[in-house]
């Protein structure tokens, strides 16, 4: 029996977002076309649009649909800093995001934006007032994760996002990659102005993402067309891509809070697990449950994943998006962290679905009990 614990870089399709999917199919329509064919595959997008607000917890809003996360969080990032850049040249975000912000922010720095990158402490964990004592007259924007990737730090948004609301020119963009579907009432506790999804997070397609924007918020596109999705997303929609983000994201929203529940009985039968092994286990606080960043002594991540893997268990050594061509880079995260190199090397991402059962885990824990043994024994 296969075990999947790499639900953080990608989850499998639901069965009822494949058959969902399916029938968009069918609908082949361009969603931009005024005859029956176009509005029949309008109105998938359209119900799939209502869906994923729902499942943000909102009514009112922009949700424009995108090709990826990555895309979403560029989208967020330069469609504000084009829109507004009178206001001021200066950003706040955190060291340990994921790249697909951060590299945003360093092309900026680049180009003479003024970027501060506020570290987070131990455990992994932002402080609020780091956040706050960072901010400046000039600051247009304030940039962080809600779940970290790597860690599991449930970040402090709504803290973050409440100060800021006295900032009348500061915009808040909060990326929910990791939170969307998982953590209850996601966007409400973000207190963002600016919030990106993704759908293969969820048990949703890859290739989509979307990105929501409170009311009245508007900024520039990257891509200039046909003006879709309010002339922030030029190009003929992914219809059936996004009919299966909807049906993955109102899944998810049914599912919760019974999901949040479930998931953290399996952190805790895991994270006892691993440490009985020996395993050092990173503990921010708060946290999401659907991640646990965890290392051996002694062993090398890389060796121990493929040894996980030819038994059956999938688990990985952190951001998918870190890795290039066979090449597994030091986390950033774990750097950030003051992490020391020798226990950066061995961490090992195990990241969990709703849908697994404490047998899955028990099933799990064995199988790396026996390959920290073997590993140790022959010289990994």
């Amino acid at each position: 029996m296969e075990i999947y614990l790499d639900n953080a870089a990608t989850t499998p399709l639901l069965p009822e977002v494949e058959a969902v999917m399916m029938a968009a199919f069918q609908q082949f329509g361009n969603p931009s076309s005024l005859h029956r064919k176009g509005v029949q595959a309008e109105d998938v997008v359209r119900r799939a649009r209502q869906q994923v607000l729902h499942a943000l917890g909102v009514n009112q809003g922009k949700l424009v649909f995108t090709g990826s996360g990555t895309e979403a969080n560029n989208l967020a990032i330069i469609g504000v800093i084009r829109r507004y850049a009178n206001r001021g040249r200066h950003i706040v975000t955190t060291s340990i995001e994921h790249s697909s912000v951060l590299e945003v922010y360093r092309y900026l720095e680049r180009r003479g934006w003024d970027v501060t990158f506020v570290n987070p402490d131990a455990t992994g964990q932002v402080q609020v007032q780091d956040i706050l004592s960072a901010l400046r007259p000039d600051t247009l924007l304030v940039s962080m994760m809600h779940v970290n990737n790597e860690t599991g730090a449930l970040l402090p948004v709504q803290q973050v996002g409440v100060a800021l609301k006295t900032q009348s020119k500061t915009l808040f963009h909060v990326d929910g990659i990791q939170s969307f579907g998982k953590v209850p009432d996601c966007l409400v506790h973000a207190q963002a102005d600016l919030y990106t999804v993704s759908a293969h997070k969820l048990g949703g397609p890859k290739g989509v993402g979307a990105l929501y924007l409170r009311q009245a918020l508007n900024i520039d596109p990257l891509l200039w067309g046909g003006g879709q999705e309010f002339g922030l997303r030029s190009g003929t929609e992914n219809v059936a891509g996004i009919a299966g983000f909807g049906i993955a994201a109102a899944q998810a929203a049914q599912d919760l809070p019974d999901s949040w529940n479930h998931v953290r009985n399996l952190y805790g039968i895991l994270c006892d697990g691993l440490k009985e092994l020996g395993a050092h286990v990173i503990s921010p606080f708060p946290f999401s449950p659907y991640i646990v960043n965890a290392s051996f002594p002694g062993i090398r991540a890389e060796v121990f994943l493929h040894a996980l893997e030819a038994q059956g268990v999938y688990v990985s050594t952190g951001s998918a998006c870190s890795t290039h061509k066979g090449r597994v880079q030091t986390s950033h995260v774990l750097q950030a962290m003051g992490i020391s190199l020798g226990e950066a090397t061995g961490a090992v991402r195990f990241s969990l679905a709703r849908w697994q059962t404490p047998e899955d885990i028990q099933t799990a824990l064995q199988r790396v009990a026996e390959q920290v043994q073997w590993v140790h024994q022959v010289g990994g």
